[in-house]
């Protein structure tokens, strides 16, 4: 994935994955074409407890690249009607100044994600305010509650508020919780699996410690993802596995398996 597309709603959101809100269907249809065009997903973002903000009230808005090597966080605000025209021009954006988190609370695709998501979101906010949102859905209902690290892209799963305060510094150091990691959204789920087995068994932290250098299909439902740390290659052996058979997520109407990533061996 290259990057997102924030657009404030502090109202309710509806179903879906790009949710109906009081945006209106025009205004979300053309985010969404905009988004698209630019090879980035939409998210609605809106502060904590922010529902009582002035719906007429300006947006802000991001664009976000997670490219490694080209991470950036840019920002503008626009009035709700002109949110089409401001996502379309080039010009007008501005470098926004600190990292963003995104918490996962769009109860309407499935309610673990509101139940789970809001107290965390709470949370962090008491303890710093400014780099957190609410956000729409960001996929992997089952790991709720989930946040979202901007630039990096890093993905933390299954977080409770007792996880705030370490998330918070590792935000502000740019480190992770590889006990809560789920993949970084730039890399493919494989490459994803892969860095947080190594991060788990070897106790690597540093957001950009890790990079991807080869991935090879070994076949037979096994793979290979080779990694570098501090110059050094670190070579991570998987299996495709499935985990039994549960109900994935609260909204779930029937048992499912889910694929897994299980380590075989890491070497280097």
């Amino acid at each position: 994935m290259r990057g997102y597309l924030l657009v404030e709603e502090p109202g309710a959101w509806g179903a879906g994955t790009v949710p109906a809100s009081r945006l209106g269907e025009d205004v979300t249809a053309a985010l969404r074409a905009n988004a698209a065009g630019r090879g980035v997903r939409l998210l609605l973002v809106r502060r904590p407890a922010a529902r009582d903000l002035d719906p007429d009230g300006p947006r802000r808005v991001f664009l976000v690249d997670v490219r490694r090597g080209r991470s950036r966080v840019l920002t503008r605000t626009a009035a709700r009607a002109d949110l089409p025209a401001a996502v379309a021009d080039d010009e007008g954006w501005e470098p926004h100044g600190g990292p963003l988190l995104l918490v996962c609370t769009h109860g309407r695709k499935d309610w673990c994600c509101a139940l789970r998501g809001r107290p965390v979101a709470a949370a962090l906010a008491d303890l710093d305010p400014e780099p957190v949102w609410e956000c729409s859905h960001l996929g992997g209902d089952r790991f709720a509650a989930t946040a979202l690290s901007l630039p990096s892209g890093v993905t933390h799963g299954r977080l409770t508020p007792d996880d705030a305060p370490a998330l918070v510094a590792a935000l502000r150091s740019g480190r992770v919780l590889p006990h809560r990691w789920r993949g970084r959204s730039c890399d493919p789920g494989v490459v994803q699996a892969a860095e947080g087995h190594a991060r788990l068994q070897r106790g690597i932290d540093a957001v950009d410690a890790l990079r991807p250098r080869a991935v090879v299909d070994e076949e037979h439902g096994r793979w290979r993802v080779d990694l570098e740390h501090e110059g050094r290659p670190l070579r991570v052996h998987l299996r495709v596995g499935s985990a039994p058979a549960h109900r994935l997520t609260c909204s779930a109407t029937d048992d499912r398996h889910a694929r897994t990533w299980e380590l075989e061996r890491i070497e280097g």
